[in-house]
C-alpha cells in the first residue's frame, strides 16, 4: 500500500534570525529554476509486524492520549507512576525525537525525525518495546500525535500536511494541506473532538508578516470547516479545546474561538509563542518568552494574575493539577510550582535549560532538561525523587499511563536519539541495557555496537544479544554492572534490522529489552549535524537533493 504526498515548490522554512534580501533572492531565483523541472514525490509505506492486530483496550486506565495527556491541556494524569528510574526498555531508532509520545491501549506512539523515506513514525508496545508497525508519513516534526477513535492525528513541516491513519494498522486515512503559501504544521500538536480535529498553522515569512492560521477539520474526512487567520501572528501552540472554546497562543497574541463556527471570542495582545495554553477552573495558563507566566480568565480573557520567572519559556506549557501549575525556564533552568488561584510561589528547583512541558501523576511531577538528565520531583514539596542520566539533550516531553514514564531524548548527532520507558519492577531486576552504534550501514560491513546495563544491586551481569538476522551472540559475561561492553557483527542482506539485547545477573534475575534498528543498504541520512541543520533551515533543498540523488 502507498499513497503519494505532494510538496508545495516554494516551501522555505525560517528558523528565526536574520535573513538578507539577497539571499533571499539568490535561493529564490534557484528553487523556481529547479522547481520547474522537478516535482519530488514520496510513497509512504507501511510496515506491519506479527502483533499488528493485538489491539488491547481498558477503559479504567488513564492513557495519555495527546500532547499535555488531554482536551485541557493539563499535563495530569491519574495514573500511577514509577517510583525509580527503573530502565523497563529503550528504543533507538535514528534520528532525533523532538515530539512527545502518546499512550493509548497498550500502544505507545511517537516520531523520530529522519530524512524520508526512511520510516520515522513508529508504533510501539508499550508494556515491551516491541516493534507494531511503522510508516514514513513526515518528518522533522514536533507536532506530537492525537489518538482518538483509534486514529492517530498530527502534522509535518516536511510536506506541510496533516495526516490522519489508522492506528491500529497505520494505514493512511487522509491528508490535508493547509490553504496558504508556505504553510507548515509541524509545531502544533492536534486537538481532537466532537468529530473535528483543531491545529495551528506558521509561515517561513519573517515578522511582522507572519500569517500562521488556526485550523477546523472534519476528524473523518478532513474536508475543511474553518480558518481562523488574525492580522498576523504564527501558531506555533497546541490548541485546547474547552466547554465549545478553543484557546491558543500564537507569536502576536492570545485567543479564544468558538470551536464550531471559528469566530473570535476575546483575543489579548500576549504572545505565548511556544508555550501552548492549559485550561483549568475557568483559567487560561501559559508561558512566554520573555520570561512571564500568565493566568487569564477564560471567559473573558482578562488577566487574573502574572509572575516574573527567571528566564524565558520556549516550548515548556504548563501543567495544572490539584490547585498548582508546574511550569519550566530556558536560561535559568528553573522548574516552578506555583499557586493556580493566586500566583504565590511554592517551590522551585534549578537545574539546566527546559524545553519539556512537565507531566504530573502520583504526586511526582517528571521533565526533562539540556543537562543529560530525566527527573522525577516530589510534586508537593519539589524534592527530588530520582534522575536518569540521558544522553545529549532533551526537547520532548513525557507521558505518564499504566504506572510507565515514557520520554524521547534529541541526541546530540543525528543518530543519538532514543525512546526510554521507565516503570517499578522487581526488587534487584537488572534495567534494561541502551545499545548505541550506527543506524545506517551497508551489508558486508562489519560495525560495532556498545552495550551498558545497570543492576540496582551492583552485580555482575551476562548479556544476551539478538542481532535481527536469526543469529544471536549467546550468554556473555559476566561483566561489571554499569561498564560498556563493545560487540561487532556484519549482515549480508539489505533491510532493517533490529538488534535486541538483555541482561541477567548472577542471581537469574532478567531485565527487558534494549533495541537499536540498524538499515541497509545507507540511505540519504547523514551522520554529519551541520548537514542535518543545513536542512532543517532550508527543507526544500533536502527534497531537490533528495529527488537527484
Amino acid at each position: 500500500m502507498s499513497i503519494t504526498f505532494k510538496y508545495p515548490l516554494l516551501d522555505v522554512k525560517y528558523e528565526g534570525g536574520i535573513i538578507l534580501i539577497k539571499k533571499i533572492l539568490m535561493i529564490g531565483i534557484i528553487i523556481l529554476f529547479l522547481g520547474t523541472c522537478i516535482i519530488p514525490s514520496i510513497a509512504v509505506n507501511t510496515i506491519k509486524y506479527d502483533n499488528a492486530n493485538d489491539k488491547r483496550s481498558n477503559d479504567d486506565i488513564d492513557w495519555w492520549p495527546m500532547y499535555c495527556h488531554d482536551l485541557s491541556r493539563s499535563g495530569y494524569s491519574t495514573s500511577k507512576a514509577p517510583d525509580t528510574n527503573h530502565l523497563l526498555w529503550s528504543y533507538k531508532i535514528g534520528g532525533y525525537v523532538y515530539n512527545s509520545p502518546v499512550v493509548v491501549d497498550d500502544r505507545i506512539y511517537v516520531q523520530f525525525a529522519i530524512n524520508p523515506p526512511e520510516d520515522d513514525i513508529y508504533c510501539l508496545n508499550a508494556t515491551s518495546g516491541a516493534k507494531i508497525w511503522s510508516s514514513n508519513a513526515g518528518s522533522s516534526s514536533m507536532s506530537s500525535f492525537a489518538v482518538v477513535n483509534s486514529k492517530v492525528y498530527f502534522g509535518t513541516n516536511y510536506d506541510s500536511n496533516v495526516y490522519c491513519l489508522d492506528a491500529i494498522t497505520g494505514d493512511y486515512i487522509w491528508s490535508y494541506t493547509p490553504e496558504g503559501w508556505g504553510e507548515e504544521v509541524g509545531y502544533s500538536s492536534p486537538a481532537v473532538f466532537d468529530g473535528k480535529v483543531y491545529i495551528g498553522s506558521h509561515t517561513p515569512i519573517p515578522e511582522p508578516l507572519e500569517a500562521g492560521k488556526v485550523y477546523c477539520l472534519d476528524a473523518d474526512t478532513g474536508d475543511f470547516i474553518w480558518s481562523f487567520k488574525p492580522d498576523w501572528g504564527n501558531f506555533y501552540t497546541s490548541p485546547a479545546v474547552v466547554n465549545g472554546l478553543v484557546y491558543v497562543t500564537s507569536s502576536r497574541g492570545t485567543y479564544c474561538l468558538n470551536a464550531t463556527t471559528g469566530d473570535e471570542i476575546w483575543n489579548r495582545g500576549i504572545a505565548g509563542e511556544y508555550s501552548s495554553p492549559a485550561v483549568s477552573d475557568g483559567k487560561v495558563y501559559f508561558g512566554t518568552g520573555d520570561g512571564h507566566l500568565y493566568c487569564l480568565n477564560a471567559t473573558t480573557g482578562a488577566t487574573v494574575w502574572s509572575r516574573t520567572l527567571a528566564g524565558g519559556v520556549k516550548f515548556s506549557s504548563p501543567a495544572v493539577f490539584d490547585g498548582k501549575v508546574y511550569i519550566g525556564t530556558r536560561m535559568k533552568g528553573f522548574l516552578y510550582c506555583f499557586n493556580s488561584t493566586n500566583g504565590t510561589t511554592i517551590w522551585s528547583f534549578k537545574t539546566a535549560y527546559i524545553y519539556s512541558s512537565p507531566a504530573v501523576a502520583d504526586n511526582k511531577v517528571f521533565f526533562s532538561t539540556d543537562s543529560n538528565y530525566f527527573y522525577c520531583l516530589n510534586a508537593t514539596s519539589g524534592e527530588e525523587i530520582w534522575n536518569y542520566p540521558i544522553e545529549k539533550s532533551i526537547a520532548a516531553s513525557p507521558a505518564v499511563a499504566n504506572g510507565k514514564v515514557y520520554i524521547g531524548s534529541q541526541g546530540g548527532t543525528y543518530e543519538t536519539g532514543k525512546l526510554f520507558a521507565f516503570g517499578d519492577s522487581d526488587p534487584g531486576t537488572p534495567y534494561a541495557p541502551e545499545i548505541d552504534g550506527p543506524t545506517r550501514g551497508s551489508p558486508g560491513v562489519l560495525y560495532d555496537f556498545t552495550f551498558k546495563a545497570v543492576s540496582p544491586t551492583g552485580k555482575k551481569l551476562y548479556y544476551w544479544i539478538e542481532w535481527g538476522d536469526g543469529t544471536n551472540s549467546g550468554w556473555l559475561g559476566p561483566y561489571e554492572s554499569g561498564v560498556k561492553i563493545t560487540e561487532c557483527h556484519e549482515w549480508d542482506a539489505e533491510g532493517v534490522f533490529t538488534i535486541q539485547a538483555k541482561v541477567k545477573d548472577t542471581d537469574g534475575l532478567v531485565s527487558g529489552w534494549g533495541r537499536l534498528d540498524i538499515k541497509m543498504p545507507r540511505t540519504r541520512a547523514s551522520t554529519y549535524p551541520w548537514y542535518h541543520w543545513l536542512l532543517e533551515c532550508f527543507p526544500l533543498m533536502e527534497r531537490l537533493l533528495g529527488f537527484i540523488l
